[in-house]
């Protein structure tokens, strides 16, 4: 999951620490590398997505990415431009660490590893992490807005991704309704909307500090995607999810593609 935030939750300014939140979240035991199963169905679903060629164009961009390059990991491979953008700026600087190489940075080798394995097509994990370096910007972003990269401002997109996003931006389903739209408004007709995110969760944890969570259904996704102005066509859950409930109380994960009528 990527964390987010928005004008009106500035919790994540004063509590949030971005590298806490990698290490409870994407960091893998030592002796096996393994990734999680949540993992391996998300990057999977991107690989199909991506790997499919109904997906590419010139840019590519995610909307409260956290600090994690995760999504941009197939993507590359399809997008010339790739704009990583949310509200914190800590956890934008999280992944500058890694843009610049630095010794500090999060290891997203695992991961990168298994989406190697996956697109079986000979590229190496160094090939990868030096063409996502090429391709990635950095922006702030905030979904409260009607235009989420004020006060930038980009061509319509391609494709935009929203991964865990909006449950951590959102209080109700009317924000989460007027979020979706306004990411949607970077969509070029045509284009495609992507979203991970979860299903039944109330809260998670990094560290001491707790974040509520918008509790989501899947018939409150679908009407949403719907009132946006895209069609859905694909929709995937997953259940099997390994997180104790205390540090993160979901029901299940989802990934949906959709494109802008």
């Amino acid at each position: 999951m990527e964390a987010e935030s928005t004008s009106h939750n500035h919790v994540y300014e004063h509590k949030f620490n971005s590298k806490k939140y990698l290490d409870t979240f994407y960091a893998v035991d030592p002796n096996t590398q393994e990734i999680d199963k949540e993992s391996m169905f998300t990057l999977t679903f991107m690989n199909d997505v991506f790997s499919s060629g109904r997906v590419k164009g010139k840019t590519f961009i995610e909307i409260g990415a956290g600090p994690c390059i995760y999504n941009t990991l197939s993507a590359c491979e399809r997008f010339q431009k790739i704009y990583l953008t949310d509200y914190f700026q800590g956890n934008l600087d999280e992944i500058k660490k890694w843009l610049n190489g630095e010794n500090e940075a999060f290891d997203w080798s695992p991961y990168l590893r298994f989406v190697c394995d996956l697109e079986n097509n000979g590229s190496t994990p160094k090939e990868k992490e030096e063409k996502i370096r090429r391709a990635v910007s950095l922006m702030t972003c905030d979904v409260t807005l009607s235009n989420p990269l004020q006060p930038n401002a980009l061509p319509l997109s391609d494709c935009v991704l929203s991964a865990s996003c909006l449950i951590c931006a959102c209080k109700t389903f009317a924000d989460f309704k007027m979020g979706l739209k306004n990411i949607v408004s970077l969509v070029k007709p045509g284009g495609h909307l992507i979203m991970t995110d979860y299903l039944g969760a109330s809260h998670y944890s990094v560290g001491e500090e707790n974040f509520s969570l918008l509790s989501l259904n899947e018939d409150i996704v679908r009407e949403a995607v719907a009132e946006s102005g895209c069609k859905i066509e694909e929709f995937q859950t997953f259940k099997d999810l390994e997180i104790a409930e205390e540090v993160f109380d979901c029901k299940s994960l989802f990934c949906l593609l959709a494109q802008k009528l």
